[in-house]
């Protein structure tokens, strides 16, 4: 059995409107093991609905979810095929 598990996660919609102007947001991922979360970081930029997202891996046991913990975005996590 796999002790670790390579994940891509996706991250849109990560912007904010600013005096009428779209900027950039700054959002809270929860990394989840069930409904025990096991990781917090923040990722800051702009990032719109459409294209791909902004991509980020991450390492952890098999079996995570990720979630938008708080800020505006959209977030997916994947696994990836070794």
């Amino acid at each position: 059995m796999k002790s670790s598990q390579s994940y891509t996660l996706t991250i849109k919609d990560l912007c904010a409107m600013s005096g009428g102007s779209i900027c950039g947001g700054n959002v809270e991922i929860a990394i989840m093991d069930s409904e025990n979360e096991i990781d917090r970081f923040t990722v800051s930029g702009k990032v719109g609905p459409d294209g791909e997202g902004y991509r980020r891996s991450y390492i952890g046991k098999p079996g995570l979810s990720a979630k938008v913990a708080s800020g505006p975005g959209s977030i997916t996590m994947t696994s990836v095929l070794d």
